[in-house]
């Protein structure tokens, strides 16, 4: 059986972190530059937000960020697991955690992002509890392919990700 457990971050694990951040961005279809990787690193390692290692066995396999936005909402901002490390329930077991630690710290409300087009990620959500909608994000001038969605009734373009779509060319 694994061991998982999620590990404040030290001063020793900043490299493993630039090169999990440099991936977490490609991902997500975005080259982060070294200033990037930097403000994401000062970010997470700020007073005022929670970051976690997540660890699998003793080794490093990913990592969470929680950031207060708007200030009342916890809002996961990242959610990475190394590749080799992925389909061990590590993101369900750091999302579960995160909870338990927000609710321990009083706070009752906590949320995350996803592409609606990323079902397996948006279903394990779902079975996590993350089952409210708050808002829905919308956006106009789609840069490349989309596919129609009907959510609510309703019919939505949802973005085909390519290569730095977001970025002019």
């Amino acid at each position: 059986m694994m061991k998982k457990e999620l590990k404040s971050i030290e001063l020793d694990d900043l490299k493993e972190l630039q090169t999990m951040l440099k991936d977490f961005w490609t991902t997500q279809l975005v080259e982060a530059s070294k200033a990037d990787i930097l403000e994401d690193i000062r970010r997470l390692l700020s007073p005022k937000c929670y970051s976690y290692l997540i660890m699998c066995d003793d080794n490093i396999a990913g990592f969470i960020y929680i950031n207060e936005k708007y200030g009342y909402v916890n809002n996961i901002e990242y959610l990475y697991i190394k590749e080799k490390f992925r389909g061990n329930g590590l993101g369900s077991f750091a999302l579960s955690k995160i909870k338990e630690i927000l609710k321990e710290d009083g706070l009752d409300r906590v949320q995350i992002e996803v592409n609606p087009s990323n079902l397996k990620t948006l279903k394990l959500y779902h079975s996590l509890g993350f089952n409210n909608i708050d808002t829905l994000t919308l956006s106009t001038g789609i840069v490349g392919d989309t596919e129609v969605k009907n959510i609510f009734g309703l019919d939505f373009k949802i973005n085909k990700l390519s290569l730095f779509a977001h970025k002019k060319q």
